[in-house]
């Protein structure tokens, strides 16, 4: 009985280390590469995001040209009014540097499927996805709605 009690305490010692220690990884990287977004993917948790209207807290996630030439209360009404509603997966990442990634892809809208990329980087210890005037048609206006 002593020896299975001790397996016992064992097993729940070990388990509560290991999940901890999960907990701990997790949250560790969160938001530090493009794949640690609370089981997502940046792109998809910027989508939750915009599905729930919280277009303030969108903003910091992009970085470049397009942003910084609007301003912060012009992007974030930008991302107001876009369309970022559509069924989409990633299909593929290359990390290209240590703090650099190329993500793919792919969208269905209206029974059409395409792939796009964007690029993201590591910067002040969050993952931003990179966006100048090219990148912002190629995630908000695809060509499968005729934008």
């Amino acid at each position: 009985m002593a020896k299975s009690q001790r397996k016992l305490n064992f097993a729940l010692v070990f388990g509560a280390i290991f999940f901890s220690g999960t907990n701990w990884a997790q949250s560790n990287c969160l938001f530090k590469n493009p794949l640690c977004f609370y089981n997502s993917d940046v792109l998809s948790y910027i989508q939750v995001l915009h599905k729930h209207q919280d277009y303030k807290s969108i903003a910091p996630f992009f970085y470049g040209p397009y942003p910084a030439a609007l301003g912060h209360a012009k992007f974030v009404e930008r991302l107001a009014n876009c369309d970022f509603g559509f069924e989409m997966k990633r299909v593929g990442i290359k990390e290209t540097s240590k703090t650099t990634w190329s993500i793919t892809y792919q969208r269905t809208i209206i029974g059409t499927s395409e792939n796009f990329k964007v690029d993201c980087a590591l910067i002040n210890d969050t993952c931003r996805v990179f966006l100048d005037e090219a990148a912002w048609k190629r995630i908000f206006q695809p060509k499968s709605i005729g934008k």
